[in-house]
C-alpha cells in the first residue's frame, strides 16, 4: 500500500512538473505579433496594374520594400519575444519592476513599428500620384474589417 501511495505521489509530482515546464515554454504565440496600423505595400503590389504604376514607381517601391523589410521584421519579432517574456513574468509572479520594464520595452517597440509603417506610407504617398494614392487608400479602407 505504501509503494502505491509513493508511486501515486511521484506520478502526481512528475505531472505537475511537466505541466509547469510546458507553461514556461509557452512564451510567445503568433497572435503576439504587432498588427500594422496601416499596411499598403501588399495592396500596392496586388493592384500594380489597376493603379497603372510606372516602371520607375514599381522600382522605387521595390527598393523601399527591400530596404525596410529586414528592420520591420526584426521589430515584429522583438515584439513577439517581449510579449512572451511579459506573459511568463506575469504568470510566474516576477517582481513588478521587471514586468514594468518589459511593458515599457514592448511599448517602445510598438512605437518603433508605428513609425516604420508611417515612413512606408510617406514613401508610397511621395511615389504615387495623388490620384493613385487616393485609389490605393480607397482600396485599403474597403478591405478593412
Amino acid at each position: 500500500m505504501k509503494a502505491t501511495t509513493t508511486l501515486a505521489r511521484s506520478l502526481t509530482l512528475a505531472i505537475a512538473l511537466a505541466a509547469g515546464a510546458g507553461l514556461a515554454q509557452a512564451k510567445s504565440v503568433p497572435s503576439d505579433a504587432a498588427i500594422p496600423v496601416v499596411e499598403l505595400m501588399p495592396l500596392t503590389m496586388k493592384h500594380e496594374a489597376d493603379l497603372k504604376l510606372s516602371t520607375e514607381q514599381i522600382k522605387s517601391l521595390d527598393d523601399y520594400r527591400k530596404q525596410a523589410m529586414p528592420g520591420r521584421v526584426a521589430v515584429q519579432k522583438q515584439i513577439v519575444a517581449l510579449r512572451g517574456e511579459l506573459r511568463m513574468a506575469i504568470l510566474e509572479n516576477k517582481p513588478q519592476a521587471q514586468r514594468d520594464d518589459l511593458m515599457k520595452r514592448i511599448a517602445d517597440a510598438e512605437v518603433e513599428h508605428f513609425k516604420g509603417r508611417d515612413r512606408c506610407v510617406e514613401h508610397v504617398r511621395k511615389t504615387l500620384s495623388a490620384e493613385q494614392f487616393a485609389e490605393l487608400s480607397r482600396l485599403y479602407m474597403a478591405g478593412l474589417r
